[in-house]
């Protein structure tokens, strides 16, 4: 079997001195846990950088690394908005047990089926909500008016002997 890194990650958002709110992005692995004084299990991303430090984040931005990267070498987490060379946009999930782009009106690509497809990363839709496909938008090629065909992604179970 083959070793694959397994990483998360969060986003944690604190208030400086000046008063201004910050976030940034945490890698790491994920644990939820308690810690004295909370009301119950916290989501936190530990990171081995220097000793074991735990960072308190979001639950709702927490992300799991696909194992893929894009055209420019960027890693690919969940939640990311990406765009193929054919013009597709949509966002990482994980659905059915693997990576998928969702691209609106329930169409599905296996992330995996499109690596080759040279994907950019455009953003996140914590960050950039604007970018995100919605259900009602049909994604366009290459800005014609064609519509591009509509797959539902049915993923398969391959066994092996």
């Amino acid at each position: 079997m083959a070793e694959r890194e397994i990483k998360y990650r969060g986003l944690k958002t604190f208030q400086i001195f000046s008063g201004e709110i910050k976030s940034v992005w945490i890698y790491g692995f994920y644990l939820k846990r308690g810690t004295y004084g909370d009301p119950g299990p916290q989501a936190h991303i530990f990171v081995y950088e220097n000793g074991y430090e735990g960072y308190r984040v979001d639950s709702k931005t927490i992300g799991q690394f696909t194992g893929l990267v894009d055209s420019d070498g960027k890693e690919i987490y969940e939640d990311d908005i990406i765009s193929a060379t054919d013009g597709r946009i949509g966002v990482v999930e994980f659905y059915n047990g693997c990576f998928v782009v969702n691209c609106g009106k329930d169409i599905k690509h296996s992330l995996y089926d499109m690596q080759d497809w040279k994907l950019k990363i455009l953003g996140n839709r914590f960050e950039n909500p604007e970018l995100v496909v919605s259900d009602s938008v049909t994604p366009k090629k290459n800005g014609a008016e064609n519509e591009l065909p509509q797959q539902e992604f049915k993923p398969e179970i391959v066994a092996s002997e």
